[in-house]
């Protein structure tokens, strides 16, 4: 599991004081980081193999201004070319969950438009991080 953490900014949060819907995206894109780190360390755009396919997010409860949240990242699946990655976005004091995020990410060559299948390198690493079902 990877974890990132975050505090909540000012210009994060709507008219309503909490934290806007559209920025939980944000966030678990920002905890994706450390995942493409591995899966490309030198993270060169140029040679970019990933795609964003879908994305959905639950709130749970709300989160405001300067609070610290906990987004801990883990694989769900592994198809042939694609995986899904599950974010649980938690207050980071109380452990209160906020949120769960899903991705699914596309391995994709740019240059011909079409995915392709995942390597074994990725697939190890993709491997070391699924959701562990018997919890």
């Amino acid at each position: 599991m990877l974890t990132t953490e975050i505090q909540v900014r000012f210009n994060e949060c709507d008219g309503l004081g909490h934290v806007n819907n559209a920025v939980y995206y944000t966030y678990m894109e920002t905890a994706r980081m450390e995942l493409f780190s591995k899966l490309d360390p030198q993270m060169d755009v140029k040679e970019w193999r990933l795609i964003v396919a879908s994305t959905s997010c639950e709130y749970k409860a709300q989160a405001r201004f300067s609070q610290w949240l906990t987004i801990s990242t883990q694989v769900e699946r592994i198809g042939n070319s694609s995986f899904t990655v599950i974010h649980h976005i938690r207050d980071r004091d109380s452990g209160e969950l906020i949120a769960i995020g899903k991705a699914v990410l596309i391995h994709f060559d740019y240059k011909e438009q079409r995915s392709t299948p995942l390597g074994e390198r990725e697939r190890a690493i993709l491997t070391s991080l699924l959701v562990d079902t018997a919890q």
